[in-house]
């Protein structure tokens, strides 16, 4: 085999497991921190303090201590919320598939529900599985009391008194392993009206911006609300934050970087700081600033962060990596 044939199929043996393992760690984020939320990792092996952005994967366990609440959003536009006194665990996370595990408290979820796709929150007493876009809360509550209610679509829901489909406008108690009853839902409670309030916001349409690839239209709303599009001759369209909280900003300061799965990845502290740290490249332009230049449609590959390392003898640094860097 030729040398230069021979050292790209190793690049392609070490990078391709790279990209895989990068891909399966962007597909979760918290997208919402309030109050002292709680997370166990792997590579913590104990419980710290959750941030927005942290990324997501099988195995994390989240706490939510009382009077704070949580936001997962999913790769493909799934939100689900966590309210105060709740524990949930992440069992899977696939190409078709999330499953959970609610131990205690309130989950309330807005599945996307696209074709083929599949989203379980099991508990100690149930199993609720859901198909297609819908909308429902799952209660578990420590006297072996939970109760599922359907806000939107249809729940299939397992327990030991069997399947039931529970539909829009319905709830399912169950007690114990004996005890189940299908029941009309109740008016709402403050819990739920948070819900519906933040579920509001999402519903709020808009088109996807152009300027973003397909795979990245679940997080535009973060792009419209946080900035402005401007053409740029060397880089066609690029993205620049609107709120700069000072005159020296720049990208991959505001945040830190967390050992996640056997590398640094970064965290920013940014409500907007998810896909313009893990995808794309930044440049600096003199009439713009700082601006976000996004992936080109059809190789969007979520990354740790790009940056370039500086290592002296006293101190670490980075750099932000600049397009086709």
């Amino acid at each position: 085999m030729k040398p230069f044939k021979l050292i790209m199929l190793i690049f392609l043996l070490l990078i391709f497991p790279a990209i895989s393992h990068s891909q399966t760690l962007g597909d979760a984020r918290l997208s919402l921190v309030d109050s002292d939320v709680q997370i166990r990792t792997e590579d913590t092996g104990d419980w710290v303090p959750a941030s927005i952005n942290i990324p997501l994967r099988e195995g994390d366990r989240i706490w939510v201590p009382e009077g704070g609440k949580t936001e997962l959003q999913l790769r493909d536009g799934t939100y689900l919320r966590l309210g105060d006194k709740s524990a949930l665990e992440i069992l899977t996370i696939d190409k078709d598939s999330f499953q959970f595990y609610l131990n205690e408290g309130h989950a309330y979820v807005n599945f996307r529900g696209r074709k083929g796709t599949l989203l379980q929150i099991d508990t100690l007493l149930s199993s609720s599985r859901a198909y297609g876009s819908s909308i429902f809360g799952v209660e578990a509550s420590g006297d072996d009391l939970n109760q599922i209610s359907v806000f939107k679509g249809s729940v299939d829901a397992e327990s030991k008194d069997g399947k039931t489909t529970i539909r829009s406008g319905y709830a399912l108690t169950l007690k114990g392993e004996t005890y189940a009853e299908l029941s009309p839902l109740g008016p709402p409670d403050e819990w739920e009206r948070w819900n519906r309030e933040r579920d509001s916001r999402i519903a709020e349409w808009r088109p996807p911006s152009r300027y973003l690839p397909e795979e990245l239209y679940a997080y535009s709303k973060d792009f419209d609300e946080n900035g402005r599009w401007a053409y740029v001759a060397e880089y066609g369209y690029v993205w620049t934050p609107r709120v700069v909280v000072s005159v020296g900003w720049a990208p991959y300061r505001i945040g830190r970087w967390v050992w996640i799965a056997g590398d640094y990845v970064w965290v920013s502290y940014e409500p907007w700081g998810w896909v313009p740290y893990h995808y794309g490249r930044w440049a600096f332009v003199p009439y713009i600033g700082w601006c976000w230049v996004p992936p080109v449609r059809g190789a969007v590959f979520w990354g740790p962060g790009f940056v370039a390392w500086v290592r002296t003898p006293t101190y670490v640094a980075w750099v932000p990596l600049g397009p086709r860097e």
